[in-house]
């Protein structure tokens, strides 16, 4: 039996509860009209394959849906602009402080990778690596982890994992992680195991079996 979970985390700090779900769709806006890709058959197949793999409900998506979908298409492209290694590896390390799709297009749109670690720099953005520490010690000190977690906390809080998974290409780190322990019950040791999914190089939800 599987239990699932997901968490919202806002600025890091625990948040309500509800129902996480994947499916096979998931892969694991600009400024224009925020209805742009829905034609008069229904949403296209590329708005269709971004909501799922947002979560979303491509059935029944709201102007704000449209807009988040636009965005996130957008950063889509402009990934694919990453031609040189050192690119995309400077992308891959700095993807999981980034706050979102909209800092994503800015770091992006910069033309040159000198002109995006002057970006960095400015911004100050290796600070936010050390910001969250504080806020999940606990979680960490009680081997938790929350949606919105780095991969490098969910390390120290549970460990290496003893598989991982990756969707697409690696430098996005979408991946999903693979724990298993043995947990005490009333009929004696049964073997758990726990599966938690990253995009972008943080949590966004975990199952356990």
């Amino acid at each position: 039996m599987k239990v699932l979970h997901f968490l919202i985390l806002g600025s890091l700090g625990l948040g309500g509860c509800a129902n996480f779900q994947r499916t096979h769709q998931s892969g694991y806006g600009d400024s224009g009209d925020s209805r742009a890709s829905y034609s008069s058959g229904g949403v296209d197949s590329t708005t269709r394959q971004t909501a799922y793999e947002m979560g979303k409900d491509p059935s029944s998506l709201t102007d704000r849906d449209y807009r988040e979908i636009r965005s996130r298409q957008k950063v889509r492209d402009l990934e694919r602009t990453l031609r040189s290694r050192k690119e995309r590896e400077q992308y891959s390390k700095v993807l999981p402080w980034l706050g979102g799709d909209d800092e994503k297009i800015e770091f992006l749109s910069i033309p040159s990778i000198e002109g995006r670690q002057q970006w960095i720099n400015r911004k100050n953005i290796w600070s936010r690596s050390q910001a969250p520490q504080l806020e999940m010690k606990s979680l960490i000190e009680s081997q938790d982890i929350a949606v919105g977690m780095p991969q490098d906390y969910v390390r120290k809080s549970w460990g290496e994992p003893v598989s991982v998974e990756v969707s697409g290409n690696p430098i996005y780190k979408n991946e999903r992680w693979k724990y298993q322990r043995m947990v005490s019950g009333s009929e004696g040791y049964r073997k758990e195991i726990r599966f938690v999914y990253f995009e972008g190089g943080r949590v966004v939800g975990w199952e356990t079996e």
